[in-house]
């Protein structure tokens, strides 16, 4: 299921509205154990329990800037130097939605933060272009990664071998010096680019390939003075997460992130367009391989040497497979536990399914993530033993009309 076929669109509102309706949520409680062969202990035992309705943060009809202002990638937040929360899940048109906590916002529709440049060539690296993560040192300086999308028949005279195919995907650079109101990426033909396939983009291979889904970035455990993040990638025969870090003082530099190879941060991403670049310069160790793809969350415990990463994937409850969001802890980044699951989550499209007329009406959620309005760091990227699961809400035959929703969960370690 490519972006163009599930969108989404993010509004908040300043109340946020208690629904009553909600799908089976199923708290959990699992021991968590590590997957390597050499770390077999359990790590902690980590319960998951759904404590309250959903609630709606943004409503399409109500709050949207725009046609394609909508929830189209998990939810993020940030906190600015004057103390304003930016609360960022949108689609390839960018808006925010603003206020003194994530649980009081509203769309700022005067100001649109992010757009790509919408070029038809590939090697730009400026085709339609999903701000996914952000970090702040200071709250003015906001530095973002953009999952950067390219298929040919957005574009006038251009096709892929198989329609609707060809999905080649990058990471680019982008930066706020504004407070998170503007946010641009180096212009085209400059240095951009952070991580993607070793390839050129071919219109006659189907297959999606690239890296997508940029992880929130996290601080390092420990003394450690890197910043990490996860990138989800695909090539041909395999999909997984790459790990990727740099320093803080390096944010503003593209090529400065390393990506995990097994032993060391010794994968330098190179451009498929640059000379010399070789099948495979590209490949990175894959980490929580058992989780599912793609993350869509990474976010530390406060006061545990502990990270929680999040994906939509599935789980037998009750001897039946559901579609579930699933949770695995690691202490270091690079060794992760048996996946658990966090609460049962419809997904939309999880079987192919569309638009049909037994289907019409029903709703479905996709892109959940982690947030707790009261997390210590102003990048939102912590939570203590509260917090809430963000997501799509999508109305199969409902075109464009998505809300952003969200559930309270608890989240106890020991």
């Amino acid at each position: 299921m490519t972006r163009q076929h599930v969108l989404r669109r993010l509004t908040a509102v300043g109340a946020i509205a208690v629904v009553a309706a909600a799908p089976a949520l199923v708290p959990a409680a699992t021991t968590a154990t590590a997957t390597t062969a050499d770390e077999t202990a359990p790590l902690a035992t980590v319960t998951f329990a759904v404590t309250g309705p959903k609630e709606t943060v943004f409503n399409y009809g109500d709050d949207a800037c725009a046609t394609l202002d909508l929830p189209d990638a998990a939810a993020r937040a940030f906190r600015d130097s004057s103390g304003e929360v930016h609360l960022i899940a949108t689609h390839y048109q960018h808006w925010a939605s603003i206020g003194s906590s994530l649980n009081n916002v509203g769309r700022d529709c005067a100001n649109m933060i992010y757009a790509a440049g919408a070029n038809p060539l590939p090697e730009t690296f400026d085709n339609r272009g999903w701000l996914e993560s952000f970090y702040t040192l200071d709250g003015d300086t906001i530095h973002g990664l953009v999952a950067m999308d390219y298929h040919p028949d957005h574009y006038a005279g251009l096709d892929c071998s198989v329609q609707d195919q060809c999905w080649y995907g990058t990471t680019v650079q982008a930066t706020s010096t504004d407070g998170g109101y503007s946010f641009t990426s180096p212009a085209t033909g400059t240095p951009r680019f952070v991580a993607g396939p070793d390839v050129p983009f071919d219109a006659n291979s189907p297959d999606r390939v690239g890296t997508f889904v940029p992880s929130n970035i996290v601080e390092g455990p420990g003394a450690d003075p890197y910043l990490y993040a996860t990138l989800s990638y695909d090539r041909p025969g395999s999909e997984g997460h790459c790990l990727i870090r740099t320093l803080p003082q390096n944010l503003g530099n593209p090529a400065s992130w390393r990506a995990w190879d097994g032993t060391g941060f010794g994968v330098q991403f190179k451009s498929p367009y640059a000379a010399g670049t070789q099948p495979g310069d590209n490949d990175c160790a894959p980490v929580a391989s058992s989780l599912g793809w793609p993350i869509r969350s990474l976010i530390r415990m406060e006061g545990q040497d502990l990270y929680l990463a999040i994906t939509h994937g599935t789980a037998i409850v009750g001897g039946v497979t559901k579609p579930v969001v699933r949770a695995s802890t690691s202490t270091d980044l690079r060794t992760w536990t048996t996946p658990q699951t966090v609460m049962e989550l419809p997904r939309y499209g999880q079987f192919g399914e569309s638009c049909t007329p037994e289907l019409e009406g029903q709703e479905r959620y996709q892109y959940p993530s982690l947030l707790d309005p009261e997390s210590t760091s102003i990048n939102f990227n912590s939570t203590g033993s509260t917090a809430y699961v963000y997501a799509t809400a999508i109305r199969y035959c409902e075109g464009l009309d998505r809300d952003l929703v969200r559930w309270p969960i608890s989240i106890t370690v020991s």
